[in-house]
């Protein structure tokens, strides 16, 4: 045995390896032989590999004829495959129906969780077993159990602490081919913080807290929060008041009027009718941004608060005034020891920076020296990630030294895809104070390890420039990051019938020039698409050879210029005479380039109101349910929706894009789910006509900036990246990425936008 008998023999063997991956592609059905096939080329690369010149020549020639066997299989296999036996009298193929999984329903009680399939359909018999995998928010498993009988309930063991629960069901079955598996999540479950309820005050059923954020001679602005102490449910139907000097109040979401001496405030309602703020059981809410007019502000601004008539307790600038008196908090078990509480979010007000932490070289650790100038330490310190409390760890430290050696394994930290930011907070403990100490924000980047590519994708303007403010972009100078192009727009030649696209028009480019750019920018990787709508492109579809006129002119758009991709943004007046013509003709677009290329790109952007109701039109309820198999990416406009609200999912009333901070992650999680949050009284506040829309397939999209768009637009770009965290933290990492109107608006604002969003995706 020789280094030329090893090298053949192993290049023997990569032919055989090879003959048996063209095998397996022959075969229809599993096949045992098959699978014993595998085991035995499985043994075999493991022989192959401990093959050296150091090896006895027994084990090479036992390598050998095992090679040999194995390759007279593949062999024998292959035959029986070109020339299999005839059945004179075939048995028709029977239907191969698979099963199907209504939903998975996880409750709690007494700490512990309790999971159960519902409206299983399985005619066949072919589900085999399910297996649960109990979940914290941050999709850490901490429980998995296994059963063959789905709709029976499997309770967990686990005790659970307060947080967010949800459950991961996967469903294992025989398929027309192998072993197949289905993976469905089921609602979130909520365990809440222990609560010890004071004795109920015969003189305050709530506390009203005023914060000012701003005053003047003669006005203020000022947070008010108003919390119940009580078992009743008022609703929407509630009245606080209160004397004040003040004049006049006022914020949209509620109504204010002033009475005698006295100023009297009741919710406001939202586009439905429906009341802006609740006050539930135990329950609390907070309105921002009130304005006072007539008077400063100080301890003197209110006094003497009633809710519906009741004394409240009255908090101003979080000194009590009076009106009852607050619930004493939770007696410290010993008063010898200040008590030390983390709080469940960043930043700990008073805190003080101290040390340094860092990453050492294979980014699977988080290491550093802190030095906290206190020599009583507390034996745990808390570790935030992205703002939350993800767990305590107990400190080894000597107590005459104040230096302490950090040593944290990332794989225990809950990343989210993209950059997260990593604090430590240690509590020093005196004879009656507490002192925190916060660490620097160490910045750790998660890779997606997601089914769905992240994608950011910007709406290029071809005209030159948007409301006198921006200016023409050269295509070829959109940043790479932009990975996605959206060439807007394919209008209509003055008869709302015809479609015509001009990139003369800015008159930057000839159309020869633009041609080119487009091949280039495609030849560097991008997506360069080209979108039909917007402001200017309406059109009327009123028959099928109207029909036929706008199929051919889009299709003939496209392929002049290359562009692999579609986009829709049509208004809703493109649909006055119905969607029937409009939506089919949309189809045959897709259809005809999917033929020629499988990975033609065909998106959307509507806008909120089309999703949520029929009430605004049926064209893209239409759209998306005829073309959904078709659909690579929806990207909703969060944005330009004013009066449009959706109900967040913690039951605390409507949420407007306004609010963008709120409204991203609530109306990302009800498109997903099909629904908004949880109305008083009502188990969903309505049903979306479109149906879900799979993570995958979808991308938030977000005005770069002021002047951008009306409603939504800001230029606090932290907003968008505490939001998309938390659309992660519900555990939707498989949300495609982001969309915005866009490049020449990013450019205007130096690129915030692009800056801000594309190290969370990419």
């Amino acid at each position: 045995m020789n280094t030329l008998e090893i090298q053949s023999i192993k290049s023997h063997f990569s032919n055989v390896l090879s003959h048996y991956n063209n095998l397996k592609k022959k075969f229809v059905d599993s096949s045992s032989e098959l699978e014993s096939l595998n085991i035995q080329l499985i043994e075999l690369k493991n022989k192959m590999n401990n093959l050296t010149m150091e090896s006895s020549i027994i084990y090479f020639f036992e390598v050998k004829e095992l090679l040999a066997a194995v390759e007279k299989t593949i062999f024998d296999l292959d035959i029986e495959i070109e020339n299999p036996p005839v059945d004179p009298n075939p048995d028709p193929e029977p239907e191969v129906i698979l099963p199907t999984i209504g939903s998975v329903e996880l409750s709690t009680a007494d700490k512990k969780a309790t999971v159960v399939s519902k409206s299983i359909s399985d005619i066949q018999g072919r589900l085999t077993q399910v297996t649960y995998n109990l979940k914290t928010s941050v999709r850490n498993v901490i429980e998995q159990r296994t059963t063959t009988t789905p709709t029976t309930p499997v309770t967990f063991n686990s005790i659970l602490t307060a947080g967010d629960y949800v459950v991961e069901a996967i469903y294992s079955y025989t398929g027309a081919n192998s072993l197949e598996q289905i993976t469905k999540h089921s609602n979130i479950a909520t365990i809440k913080e222990d609560v010890i309820v004071p004795p109920p005050s015969t003189d305050a059923i709530a506390t009203l807290k005023l914060t000012s954020s701003q005053s003047w001679g003669t006005g203020f602005s000022a947070d008010l929060e108003l919390i119940s102490h009580t078992t009743e449910n008022f609703g929407g139907n509630w009245e606080l008041s209160f004397d004040s000097p003040v004049s006049s109040l006022s914020q949209w979401q509620i109504n204010a009027s002033k009475v005698g001496n006295r100023m009297v405030i009741t919710s406001g309602s939202d586009w439905s009718g429906a009341p802006n703020f609740n006050l539930g059981p135990n329950g609390s809410f907070k309105v921002a941004g009130i304005n006072g007019n007539g008077s400063p502000f100080d301890n003197k601004v209110a006094s003497n608060a009633t809710l519906n008539g009741q004394p409240v307790t009255l908090i101003i600038n979080g000194e009590i005034i009076g009106g009852g008196t607050t619930p004493d908090p939770e007696p410290n078990p010993d008063p010898e020891t200040p008590k030390v509480s983390f709080p469940d979010r960043l930043p700990i007000l008073g805190s003080t920076e101290v040390g340094t932490i860092y990453l050492n070289g294979d980014e699977s650790a988080v290491l550093g020296t802190v030095s906290v100038p206190h020599t009583n330490i507390h034996s745990e310190y808390a570790i935030y990630v992205n703002g939350f409390k993800s767990s305590l760890k107990p400190v080894e430290l000597t107590r005459r030294s104040s230096m302490l050696n950090v040593n944290i394994a990332v794989a225990i930290l809950p990343l989210l895809t993209g950059n997260n930011d990593v604090q430590l907070v240690f509590a020093g403990v005196g004879e009656t104070t507490v002192t925190y100490f916060t660490t620097n924000t160490l910045t750790i980047k998660k890779e997606s390890t997601g089914t769905s590519k992240k994608s950011l994708i910007g709406y290029w303007s071809s005209w030159g420039g948007n409301a006198g403010a921006t200016r023409y972009i050269d295509l070829e100078a959109v940043p790479t990051e932009y990975d996605t192009i959206v060439v807007s727009f394919i209008e209509h030649s003055n008869d709302y019938l015809t479609p015509q696209f001009d990139p003369e028009a800015s008159g930057q480019v000839t159309k020869a020039e633009f041609k080119n750019k487009v091949a280039r920018m495609k030849a560097k990787g991008h997506n360069v698409i080209i979108a039909v709508g917007g402001q200017n492109g309406v059109f009327h579809l009123e028959s099928a050879s109207d029909k036929k006129i706008f199929v051919d002119g889009v299709i003939k758009i496209i392929e002049e210029y290359g562009f692999n991709g579609f986009d829709v943004d049509l208004e809703g007046q493109s649909a006055q005479n119905g969607t029937s013509h409009v939506v089919d003709a949309i189809q045959e677009i897709v259809e005809y380039f999917r033929a020629k290329d499988p990975n033609f790109i065909y998106s959307m952007a509507p806008e909120v109101a089309y999703l949520i109701s029929e009430g605004f039109g049926r064209l893209y309820v239409d759209l998306i349910k005829q073309t959904k198999h078709l659909i690579t990416t929806i990207h909703p406009q969060y944005y330009n929706a004013p009066g449009t609200a959706i109900y967040a999912f913690d039951g605390s009333g409507p949420v407007e894009c306004r609010d963008q901070a709120r409204f991203i992650p609530e109306f990302t999680e009800a498109l997903i789910k099909g629904h908004d949050g949880p109305a008083w009284g009502e188990p969903q506040s309505m049903i979306f006509p479109i149906g879900p829309i799979p993570e995958e397939m979808l991308a938030i999209g977000l005005p770069a900036g002021l002047g951008a768009a009306g409603t939504g637009a800001i230029n606090e770009m932290n907003v968008f990246t505490n939001a998309w965290r938390e659309v992660q933290r519900r555990g939707y990492e498989n949300v495609k990425g982001f969309m915005t109107w866009s490049i020449d608006w990013d450019e205007y604002h130096n690129w915030q936008f692009k800056n801000a969003i594309a190290p969370l995706i990419k």
